[in-house]
């Protein structure tokens, strides 16, 4: 036999072994009993390796997140809305006759009577306006940013307690301090 079949002979064992050492028992026998290409030396057939014992990892468990809060929020601005008053007509009609009568009070003849009608005029304007300041009010609109997402807008009649950057629950058109 020469050195280079020898040497060729050698290395295809060597291939075989590193080929069984790689491979589960069932792929190793399987491995070992294919018939060796032709021109080569005939394969002994090989003990399986030794399997490794296989590797139990426990689970990784993902970070619990803390449940969000629908109602939470945050007060981002308050805003004063002044409503405009209603007017029914009944502040115009008092008016015009306290105005009527105030402007009776004043001269004679014709002079009397255009100022019983000046004073029913003024008199049914300042009591409409009159009438229409006393049923004005104010709103407070009041945004908050939302934890989980979002804004809401709620408009509340007094914002006493509540300013920027106050934690609040946002219920059913309400709001409150957390």
């Amino acid at each position: 036999m020469t050195l280079n079949s020898s040497l060729q002979t050698l290395s295809a064992g060597f291939v075989l072994l590193l080929a069984l050492a790689a491979c589960t028992p069932e792929q190793a026998t399987t491995t070992a009993a294919t018939p060796a290409q032709p021109g080569s030396a005939p394969a002994t057939q090989a003990a399986p390796a030794p399997v490794a014992a296989p590797v139990v990892l426990a689970p990784v468990q993902a970070p619990v997140q803390a449940p969000v809060c629908t109602t939470c929020g945050v007060v981002r601005s308050i805003t004063t809305v002044v409503q405009a008053g209603t007017s029914t007509g009944l502040g115009a009609a008092i008016g015009a006759v306290a105005g009527g009568l105030a402007g009776n009070q004043v001269g004679g003849g014709s002079g009397n009577t255009i100022a019983t009608a000046a004073g029913v005029i003024g008199g049914a304007v300042l009591g409409n306006t009159i009438e229409r300041n006393r049923n004005s009010g104010a709103m407070y609109e009041v945004i908050v940013d939302m934890e989980a997402g979002g804004q809401q807008t709620i408009m509340v009649p007094d914002a006493t307690g509540i300013s920027q950057g106050s934690a609040v629950n946002v219920l059913g058109g309400n709001i409150s301090l957390r």
